[in-house]
């Protein structure tokens, strides 16, 4: 009998969240891994040589207090994923993860909740792939659709302790996350 899991890791997500003067927040980053592309870096793995990254719409956060916790909620938003193919990312210079091709769309299915104490912060949440196109990689064709139909569950770690941000920006807090590909239809629509 053959084992085929109901979910498998998709990507490993490296990125940070950047707040902006206004207040509003973005995560942008790349791809440690992403389906079965390869290659996924030109050169060294880093932000610099990362042929694929994403990065979000503004959204909102209100932080509520628990003990010790303090809890994010994180307003529904779309995300991008590019494809780079001259890579030239730079946490420096936010805009240079999405100057690529876009090459997927994923919506946050519900509001995103994040947990942070002491050093370290966590949050989850889910979303439904919404548009994907046809793209060329590595001499292969390929569309996020086939590999991740349904979406992604991400479950993300990131450092409360943060980061000299750019012009512009108040604040810079570094992350990873592990997203598993969704089953069955939660596209909600």
């Amino acid at each position: 009998m053959d084992f085929h899991p109901i979910a498998g890791v998709v990507w490993y997500a490296i990125g940070r969240f950047y707040e902006a003067l206004d207040g509003k927040v973005q995560d942008l980053g790349y791809f440690a891994h992403l389906g079965g592309l390869s290659p996924l870096f030109n050169g060294p793995p880093g932000e610099a040589t990362a042929f694929f990254t994403f990065r979000s719409e503004p959204f909102s956060t209100q932080t509520l207090q628990n003990g010790d916790l303090s809890v994010s909620l994180d307003t529904t938003g779309r995300f991008t994923l590019y494809l780079q193919r001259e890579p030239r990312g730079d946490f420096s210079r936010p805009e240079t993860f999405s100057q690529g091709e876009p090459i997927a769309t994923f919506e946050r299915l519900s509001i995103a909740v994040g947990t942070s104490v002491g050093p370290l912060s966590s949050n989850l949440f889910s979303a439904a792939l919404r548009s994907s196109v046809d793209f060329t990689h590595g001499g292969k064709s390929w569309n996020l659709a086939r590999l991740i139909p349904e979406g992604i569950t991400q479950l993300g770690t990131g450092s409360t302790t943060a980061l000299p941000p750019p012009q512009g920006y108040t604040r810079v807090l570094p992350f990873v996350g592990s997203a598993l590909a969704l089953g069955g239809n939660v596209r909600g629509r």
